[in-house]
Parts: C-alpha cells; structure tokens; sequence
C-alpha cells in the first residue's frame, strides 16, 4: 500500500517482508506521518521492521528524532527495527552522523 503526502513524501509496505520504504522529503509534517506509520506497521512496535530510508531526499533533524525514538521503542519491546539506506544516499549519511545503527546495501 502507497501513501502519499501532498509534498513529495510517500511510503511503500511490503505486507509480506515487512519492509517499509520511504521516498522523498521528510519534512516536519512527514516525520509525524512516518512516526504514526511506524507505530501501525509494527503494532505500536510489537513486531519487527525495516525501514528502508535509500530514497529519501531530506532528511531533518524532526526525522532523525522520529527515527531514534522508534528504535529506541522497538529495543525496549524486544523488536528491530532496522534502518536502511544505501551507501552515499542521503539517509545514510545523516545516519552515519548521527549515530543511528543502520544497515547499508
């Protein structure tokens, strides 16, 4: 299922890998969207994900918040909640910055 947010910010769930992929700006009113979608997917972080963050062209600091508080929330639950982007993407370099763990492809 494709959402899409006015701007240029989406996410894509793979129902069956459990893999959410995000696209786009994650701008402020998208990082509250990506949180509340974070919580859907993984049942308020009751089951693991990947988060793959390869495609996301901006990456702000109310995103990096988002982001950290979700693993922080899926390790207290026992959960992974893996952080995707690929090397050189923009996602893996604010990761890498930021000290977020996160997987490379």
């Amino acid at each position: 299922m494709v959402r899409v947010h006015p701007g240029s910010f989406s996410t894509d769930y793979d129902d069956a890998a459990h893999v959410l992929t995000v696209t786009g700006e994650v701008d402020e009113t998208a990082a509250a969207e990506l949180r509340d979608e974070l919580d859907s997917r993984t049942e308020a972080f009751s089951r693991s994900l990947v988060l793959d963050l390869t495609a996301v062209t901006y990456l702000p600091s109310a995103a990096v918040g988002v982001l950290a508080r979700a693993h922080q929330q899926a390790t207290a639950a026992g959960q992974s909640l893996e952080l995707r982007a690929d090397e050189g993407s923009i996602a893996q370099r604010v990761l890498l910055v930021c000290g977020l763990p996160h997987r490379t492809a």
